[in-house]
C-alpha cells in the first residue's frame, strides 16, 4: 500500500486537511475536509487561541478518520513565510598557541556565532520572541585576523567563524505543536507556506520565468519570487482578506461574521440581503458593495505590489494568485494596475490548473493549493523534521535536517555551547619597579556531555527521544598572589654609616602604600622596592646626596659599588681627602688621602704589585727612607718608599 500523508493547512479563517498518496499517474487525494474556526482564534496567520484551533484540527481529523476508517497519528503542517528570518553574525574565541584547534572547538565556535545571530535578531525585533534555528551555513573562518579554509589542526592566538543562520519564531512552531498535540497528533514535518504553495503552483519548468506567487489568505499575503530556475526570495504583507471584511463591517455596521458572509457572496449574487448590528435589514446590489470595498482592495493591492517590487527590483513577468483572499472581486485588476502590467498577466490559480492531482472534489479553488503543496512536500520528504529530545530533564522541540547533532539540540535548548569549555581564570598584570609582569589564572575544566548516559561530543548524532545531559565546564580560578611572589626576599643589613651603626630595612610599596611579603597583589598594581644592594640605593634610602666622594671600607668607590652586611660607609667631610707626594722605588707618586694616616699598606692599592713572589725570588723588601718598614708604618710628604721581591 502506498504511503499516505495527512496534511493540514492551519489558516487564519479555516483549517483544511487532506490525506494524499502517490498514485500511478500522479497524486491521489483520498479524502479532504475543511472546517472554519468558530471564533477568531488566529490573527495574521498566528495562533492566538490554541484550544479553539485544536478543536478545528480535531474536527478535520475526525471527519477524515471517519471517511477513510483509519486512525491518524501525525500531520504535516506549514508555517507562514513571514516568520522566516535570516541573520549574519560571527564569534571569536581566544586560543592557547601551544595547542592545536580541535574539531569540537570549531563546532562550539560555530554554535556561538549562531547564538550571536539569534541575539542580534532578538535585538532587532520589535517583539522579543525566541527563535528556533532551522539551520546555518559557514561564511568563512579567520585565524589571527587572516582568512583560512579550515581551522582544525591549526595553532594561533584567536579564531573567528562567520555564519548565516536561519530562524523561525519559537512561538510559531511551539503553538503548532501544542495545537496538534491537543488534537491527538504529532508533527510529521514542517515546511513554509510559500515553499509548499510554490511546489505545486510554480513547477520547476516555470521557474525560469520571473514570476510572483502571492498567497492571499485571511490574515496575511505571502509572496514568493521565482527566476533563473529557483525560488529567489520571500516576503509578506500583514494584510489580506480580513481587511476587506473589516472595511465592509465598518461601512455597513456589521459584525465580522456577517461581513465575511457578504464578502464571499459578492461574486455569485447580484443582490445581497443582510442585517446590521442594530437589527436593520438591508438589500444592496453587489456592484454597490464592490464600490464600498474598492478603497480597501486598492490599498491591499498597493501593499502587495510594493513588496513585490522591493523583493524583485522590478515588476515580474506575471503574477499568480492563490488562497481564498485571491477571490476578492477587483483584486487581480487592482494589482495589475499597481504593478503597471497587463491585467492578463495577473491570474488566479486554483486546483483545476494542477496536473496529476485526483480525488476529493470537495477541495477546489485557489484555497486548495497550499494544503496540496504541504502534502506533496512532506511526501517528497522536503519538509523539516521536528524532533523532541530531553535536554537536562526538559523536553525540547527543534527542527533539523537529515542529521541532528548535540550542537543543534543545545542551540534549541538555549544552552550556549561555549559553556562546555571552562574559561581560564583572569590573570593579574602588575608593574614591579617599572617592569610589567603577569600572574596567570588557572586553566578551565571542560564540561561533559552524556547522550542516553553514554559519553558524547558536540558532533554526536541524536535522534528523537534521546536524553542529553550537559554538565557545564568549570572556569579556572582567577590568578592570586602576594608581594612575596613578585619581589625577591630582601634581608636587613647592618652597616656603619659616618661612624653610626644603623640597620637598613628594605622598603616595599604597592600603589604608594607600605606593604610586606604577605600582602595580596591587586590587578594593575604598581609595586616598588629598594633592594639596598648598592651604595647609590643605600644613600637614596638614607636621603643622602651623591655629589661628593664616598668611601666604602676606606676605599673611594663609585655609586654602583655593591654593599653588604657589616660594611663601613663614609660620605661628606669624612670622605674628603688630600694629596701627599712620595717616591716609590725611585719614581714620584701622588697618593690621595681620605682622612686619617696613610699607611705603607696603601701603597699596594696604588701599585700593580704581585701578591706572591715571582720565580726565583722569596723575600719581600719594604723600606721607608732606607729603613725597614711594616704594613702599618705611616707615610708622610716626601718619603722614599722601596717595595720589591729579593732572591
Amino acid at each position: 500500500m502506498a504511503e499516505a500523508i495527512f496534511a493540514l493547512d492551519v489558516g487564519t479563517r479555516k483549517v483544511a486537511g487532506l490525506v494524499l498518496a502517490q498514485g500511478k499517474k500522479g497524486y491521489h487525494i483520498q479524502a479532504a475536509a475543511v472546517v472554519e474556526h468558530q471564533q477568531r482564534a488566529m490573527l495574521d496567520g498566528q495562533i492566538h487561541d490554541i484550544p479553539q484551533v485544536a478543536l478545528a484540527i480535531q474536527d478535520v481529523k475526525g471527519q477524515l478518520e471517519k471517511k477513510l476508517h483509519i486512525s491518524l497519528k501525525e500531520a504535516a503542517v506549514a508555517a507562514a513565510g513571514r516568520a522566516l528570518k535570516t541573520w549574519r553574525a560571527s564569534a571569536t574565541s581566544q586560543l592557547s598557541p601551544a595547542q592545536e584547534i580541535a574539531p569540537q572547538a570549531v563546532l562550539a565556535l560555530e554554535a556561538a556565532a549562531v547564538q550571536e545571530a539569534e541575539k542580534l535578531l532578538l535585538e532587532a525585533s520589535e517583539q522579543p520572541l525566541a527563535y528556533h534555528c532551522v539551520g546555518y551555513s559557514v561564511v568563512g573562518y579567520n585565524l589571527d585576523g587572516h582568512p583560512i579554509g579550515n581551522l582544525v589542526g591549526q595553532r594561533g592566538q584567536s579564531m573567528t567563524a562567520e555564519v548565516i543562520a536561519t530562524f523561525l519564531p519559537r512561538v510559531v512552531v511551539d503553538s503548532l505543536v501544542t495545537a496538534l498535540e491537543r488534537a491527538g497528533l504529532a508533527m510529521h514535518s514542517l515546511t513554509l507556506e510559500p515553499i509548499a504553495a510554490s511546489a505545486v503552483a510554480v513547477p520547476a519548468a516555470m521557474r525560469g520565468l520571473n514570476l510572483a506567487l502571492v498567497d492571499i489568505g485571511a490574515g496575511t499575503s505571502d509572496i514568493a519570487i521565482t527566476g533563473q530556475g529557483t525560488i529567489s526570495g520571500y516576503a509578506m504583507v500583514p494584510s489580506a482578506g480580513d481587511e476587506i471584511t473589516e472595511a465592509l463591517a465598518s461601512a455597513l455596521i456589521l459584525d465580522f461574521n456577517t461581513a465575511e458572509r457578504v464578502k464571499r457572496q459578492l461574486s455569485t449574487r447580484e443582490n445581497l440581503t443582510f442585517t446590521d448590528v442594530v437589527g436593520q435589514r438591508h438589500t444592496l446590489a453587489a456592484a454597490e458593495l464592490m464600490e464600498i470595498i474598492k478603497p480597501a482592495v486598492t490599498e491591499l493591492a498597493r501593499q502587495v505590489a510594493t513588496q513585490i517590487i522591493l523583493l524583485n527590483g522590478k515588476p515580474p513577468q506575471a503574477v499568480l494568485l492563490i488562497g481564498g483572499g485571491s477571490l476578492t472581486p477587483g483584486l487581480a485588476a487592482a494589482l495589475a494596475g499597481q504593478l503597471e502590467i497587463s491585467p492578463e498577466r495577473v491570474a488566479v490559480r486554483g486546483r483545476e490548473v494542477l496536473n496529476g492531482i485526483s480525488g476529493a472534489k470537495n477541495l477546489q479553488g485557489p484555497q486548495a493549493i497550499t494544503p496540496i503543496g504541504i502534502a506533496i512536500t512532506a511526501l517528497k520528504r522536503e519538509g523539516l523534521g521536528l524532533a523532541r529530545v530531553i535536554v537536562n530533564g526538559r523536553p525540547v522541540h527543534f527542527l533539523a535536517g537529515q542529521q541532528m547533532t548535540v550542537t543543534q539540540a543545545l542551540l534549541a535548548a538555549g544552552i550556549p555551547a561555549r559553556h562546555l569549555y571552562g574559561r581560564p581564570g583572569r590573570g593579574l598584570g602588575v608593574e614591579v619597579n617599572g617592569r610589567l609582569t603577569f600572574l596567570r589564572g588557572q586553566p578551565g575544566e571542560p564540561g561533559k556531555i552524556l547522550v542516553n548516559e553514554a559519553p558524547a561530543t558536540l558532533e554526536t548524532l541524536v535522534k528523537a527521544g534521546d536524553s542529553i545531559i550537559v554538565t557545564p565546564g568549570r572556569d579556572g580560578a582567577d590568578a592570586r598572589g602576594t608581594v612575596g611572589d613578585l619581589v625577591p626576599e630582601l634581608a636587613p643589613k647592618t652597616i656603619t654609616f659616618n661612624g653610626r651603626r644603623i640597620t637598613l630595612e628594605p622598603e616595599i610599596t604597592m600603589n604608594g602604600n607600605r606593604v610586606d611579603y604577605r600582602t595580596p597583589v591587586q590587578d594593575q598594581a604598581r609595586i616598588t622596592y629598594n633592594p639596598l644592594d648598592t651604595v647609590a640605593r643605600v644613600l637614596e634610602y638614607l636621603g643622602e646626596p651623591l655629589d661628593g666622594p664616598v668611601l666604602l671600607n676606606g676605599q673611594q668607590v663609585r655609586p654602583e659599588a655593591p654593599i653588604k652586611d657589616g660594611d663601613n660607609l663614609v660620605t661628606g667631610a669624612g670622605a674628603a681627602g688630600r694629596n701627599i707626594n712620595i717616591t716609590i722605588n725611585g719614581r714620584p707618586a701622588t697618593l690621595r688621602v681620605q682622612g686619617g694616616d696613610v699607611l705603607f699598606a696603601d701603597v699596594f692599592n696604588y701599585l700593580d704589585f704581585p701578591s706572591s713572589p715571582p720565580p726565583g725570588r722569596k723575600t719581600l723588601v719594604m723600606e721607608v727612607n732606607g729603613r725597614p718598614a711594616e704594613f702599618t708604618t705611616p707615610l708622610a710628604e716626601g718619603d722614599a718608599v722601596t717595595l720589591r721581591w729579593d732572591p
